[in-house]
């Protein structure tokens, strides 16, 4: 536990630097980490509030990259109190009074260390030039893509050139979970009205995941209100997605169109080559010696999920480095052999036969122009699936498909999303379909 707790305070090194983790993050004790959550212990509830306000996003981000997704836990144990957790450090300003930011951009998320390829190039180029003329074209920039294709990457670089262009710059980043969380403690507290100062008179607001407002009709109006303002004032918006706003299942119409004001712009999954850039940039960053063979190696087993191949180059590079031991091939089977068995035994045709077993249909009906409920269902079942365990991009699994277009596979998969909330009988069906592909 102690060894993955410090692998993930490396990754945030690199995200936030060194003082602010040694400062912040390095205080909290794990106390217990299992395969879905880790338990951090604090002095008292006052450094939690610190560390929730000012680290939680980056926090989260460093144990993903390390350990994949693990809900936090946070609780107090004042015997941690003393020597180790001065009072007089604890100051709220002091983590971030010298930063004209809402939230933390990411330290080592800048255009300089950002790999451009065929499947970024368009996304890179706009939001270079939205950090140049900020509020003057392309308001909002709206970037979209699957998991880990660098979408938080590039909006973290608008967000630095922004303030290297102008130190006084007040750029607000934070995901659209913590605008939510943030909303419901300002509720809760009486205090609506700071919140709606605090957002509303930044000069960029930088939102991660808008997917997650779905369906949240207070945070809607209020963020509806807050793009309003800003919009006015021309100043700067930048959101990302998952998927397209008009796919968004839960998104009032008003803000979906307001989504759809200014540029939209897409990631797809990277190309071989672009993988391998990918891997010697960050090895570079990280200062690992990789040999060209693991980086190809890599680059071919680990093709759909940007940040789960520079997680796995340094989960790998970690475990090197403590065995003290050269990066092989060999090395990286043995490390990586949980990715690798995913990537290897899941493909999209185990996922079109299981779906053809379960709702008894033929795989030539399953890749047809044919439209019936009783095809069109398992089809859209079937692109889901794809999405979810193979995170293929939408222009890939619209060619295993019959060749539709991607809009169709992201209608697809929105369709299923919302079904399966809807309707949990339809989810256990999903679900069963998902554990015969896997062998359970």
């Amino acid at each position: 536990m102690i060894e993955n707790w410090n692998l993930v305070l490396s990754a945030l090194a690199d995200r936030i630097g060194a003082q602010e983790v040694d400062k912040w993050i390095r205080p909290l004790r794990p106390t217990v980490m299992t395969a879905t959550a880790i338990r951090l212990q604090a002095p008292n509830k006052f450094f939690i509030d610190c560390v929730s306000d000012n680290y939680l996003a980056a926090l989260r981000e460093g144990v993903m990259e390390v350990l994949g997704p693990r809900q936090l836990l946070f609780e107090v144990n004042d015997t941690l109190q003393g020597e180790l957790f001065p009072l007089k450090s604890l100051a709220r300003g002091s983590a971030t009074q010298s930063r004209p930011t809402i939230g933390t951009l990411v330290q080592k998320y800048t255009f300089a260390n950002f790999v451009v390829g065929a499947n970024n190039q368009f996304a890179h180029a706009t939001a270079r030039a939205v950090a140049k003329q900020p509020g003057e074209q392309y308001n909002p920039l709206f970037i979209y893509g699957g998991a880990g294709l660098g979408k938080t990457h590039l909006v973290n670089a608008i967000g630095h050139q922004i303030l290297d262009r102008n130190a006084g710059a007040q750029v607000a980043y934070l995901s659209a979970d913590t605008f939510v969380n943030d909303l419901i403690t300002a509720i809760r507290r009486d205090r609506t009205d700071q919140f709606k100062q605090r957002f509303r008179h930044v000069d960029v607001l930088i939102l991660d995941d808008v997917q997650f407002l779905a369906s949240r009709e207070r945070t809607q109006e209020e963020f509806f209100h807050t793009f309003n303002a800003l919009h006015e004032r021309r100043r700067q918006i930048v959101l990302t997605s998952d998927t397209f706003p008009k796919d968004i299942a839960g998104l009032a119409e008003r803000l979906r169109n307001r989504f759809e004001w200014g540029l939209i712009a897409d990631i797809q999954p990277p190309d071989v080559e672009t993988r391998i850039a990918i891997l010697g940039k960050k090895a570079e960053y990280e200062g690992i010696a990789l040999p060209g063979e693991v980086a190809a190696f890599l680059a071919a087993h680990i093709d759909s999920n940007v940040r789960e191949l520079e997680g796995s180059l340094t989960r790998l590079g970690a475990y090197a480095s403590l065995h003290r031991i050269p990066l092989t091939v060999d090395l990286a089977k043995q490390v990586l052999q949980d990715i690798l068995k995913r990537e290897v035994t899941i493909s999209a045709d185990d996922i079109q036969n299981a779906v053809c077993s379960q709702f008894s249909i033929r795989l030539a009906d399953l890749r047809s122009k044919r439209r019936t409920r009783n095809v069109a269902v398992p089809r859209q079942i079937a692109m889901y699936l794809c999405r979810k365990l193979l995170q293929s991009s939408y222009p890939a699994i619209g060619a295993i498909f019959g060749g539709r277009d991607h809009s169709t596979v992201i209608h697809a998969v929105s369709v299923i999303q919302r079904r399966m909330h809807e309707d949990p009988g339809f989810q256990a069906t999903v679900e069963r379909v998902e554990r015969a592909i896997a062998g359970d």
